[in-house]
């Protein structure tokens, strides 16, 4: 019994990367599904799914991908002699007529993800580089805390943080982020976050088994 126990923590050792990436995927795939369930009549289960990520995104429509429609995005502003269909536009409503949370899309724009599109590129590059990880047998080498700060955080820290700000400060011009923009700085982060602490786990793991060999 021991042995076994022991082999297992040894495969969990060798294998999280990949079970990171597994669970972050997973979370994406949630995400997306609700898109699919719903327009093929199970209503109830994406609704479902929609709400176990209402503590976990704002879920802005006009933020986030849509699936199964003509456009993959709809969002609030456009550049001039852009022929992408704006969000109220699309919807035939307007911004402050809805719970942002409650609209899913409708049957001609196709449905949202879950989570919002920065979110998006943040789980799927952390699943990338678990990826990467898991193939270099967790053998990639450690960055630093100021690289993982300056290509990051900063990059979303801005572009999230400005077009925040351009919503709360009053007389402020309204500056909405391209899905492109959240998509990269997100990406950014998340891949830069897991390179940041994922040798770090390494090398308290690899000491911990030095030490249990002692």
């Amino acid at each position: 019994m021991k042995q076994a126990v022991e082999r297992l923590g040894m495969m969990i050792r060798r294998g999280y990367a990949l079970l990171f990436a597994f669970v972050f995927l997973f979370y994406i795939g949630m995400a997306a599904l609700p898109a699919y369930l719903i327009p093929h009549g199970h209503e109830t289960a994406g609704m479902l799914i929609y709400k176990g990520f209402f503590f976990f995104c704002h879920q802005y429509p006009w933020r986030s991908w849509f699936i199964g429609g003509p456009q993959a995005y709809y969002p609030l502003t456009k550049d001039a002699g852009s022929s992408v269909l704006l969000f109220e536009e699309a919807a035939g409503v307007t911004v402050s007529d809805i719970k942002p949370k409650a609209f899913y899309g409708t049957p001609a724009m196709g449905y949202k993800m879950a989570v919002c599109q920065r979110d998006v590129g943040i789980y799927a590059a952390m699943a990338v580089f678990c990826l990467f990880f898991s193939i270099s047998r967790n053998r990639l080498p450690e960055i630093s805390w100021k690289l993982w700060l300056c290509l990051g955080v900063i990059p979303m820290g801005i572009d999230g943080g400005w077009q925040m700000l351009s919503h709360l400060l009053p007389g402020a011009a309204v500056r909405e982020s391209t899905p492109l923009m959240r998509t990269i700085t997100g990406a950014l982060f998340g891949f830069l976050t897991c390179w940041y602490l994922l040798p770090i786990l390494e090398r308290s793991l690899q000491k911990g088994t030095e030490n249990d060999c002692q």
